[in-house]
């Protein structure tokens, strides 16, 4: 009956490719083939810490974190964020194609499953949005994505752990000093959490796009305070290094 339902479902609202937009050709798999060759994943040479690509195979580390503390360990990032993912990622975040998350998830889980499962974590925790952002999106776009990791890989998702307590500028208009001052304060554990004995002790926290880090850094100082020794972290695009 499922299958029966999504053949009608298709037949109405026809499957589009995350990439282009385009209406996918019923023997083609999540995305356009075209589309799919031309996706820039990460490759080796990487950092260590955040997983851009660096030049150098001798480097260990890129460029900004071998100058930067951390509060997570290490994490990994699936693409470059390129043009054509820039272009996906708005329509996934600001046009209602929540349905792209399915192929997102699919993507990371054949790229990065078994890694993810060699973590043993206790939960993926999507990174979250203000609840004014989620009201005019619909959903939050990071538990999205997380949701579709976890169900692959029967990990927990938990996205009431962490809240969003203000709402702040977009991090692309700011430098890095401006970044981390931006979110100086802008997440916190639930009150529900807190008066909950948390028995985590390692999570990945999941989000769309890495840059410097700096959200993803005051996610895992959050953590931290709530008793969570070890925090990964798992990205769609990352922007390059060296």
């Amino acid at each position: 009956m499922a299958q029966i339902t999504k053949k009608i479902w298709n037949l109405i609202y026809p499957p589009r490719c995350p990439l282009c937009g385009e209406i996918i050709k019923e023997n083609q798999k999540l995305a356009c083939d075209n589309c799919y060759e031309e996706l820039e994943y990460i490759e080796e040479p990487r950092c260590k810490c955040c997983s851009k690509a660096i030049a150098q195979d001798e480097a260990e580390y890129c460029y900004d974190c071998s100058r930067k503390e951390f509060y997570f360990e290490s994490g990994v990032a699936l693409w470059n964020y390129s043009s054509q993912m820039k272009q996906s990622l708005a329509m996934f975040k600001y046009h209602n194609r929540k349905e792209y998350g399915e192929f997102y998830g699919e993507e990371f889980v054949r790229r990065y499953g078994d890694a993810l499962t060699n973590l043993e974590p206790d939960a993926c925790i999507p990174v979250p949005v203000h609840w004014t952002r989620y009201i005019e999106r619909g959903y939050n776009q990071a538990a999205v994505i997380a949701n579709q990791i976890g169900k692959r890989l029967d990990i927990p998702v938990v996205d009431d752990l962490l809240i969003r307590t203000k709402k702040t500028i977009a991090q692309k208009q700011l430098d890095d000093k401006g970044r981390i001052q931006n979110l100086q304060g802008a997440f916190a554990v639930s009150e529900k959490w807190k008066r909950a004995e948390c028995n985590m002790k390692r999570v990945v926290l999941i989000d769309d796009i890495y840059t410097t880090g700096s959200t993803i850094n005051a996610c895992a100082k959050a953590l931290k305070q709530q008793g969570i020794k070890e925090i990964y972290f798992g990205v769609l695009c990352i922007g390059s290094g060296y």
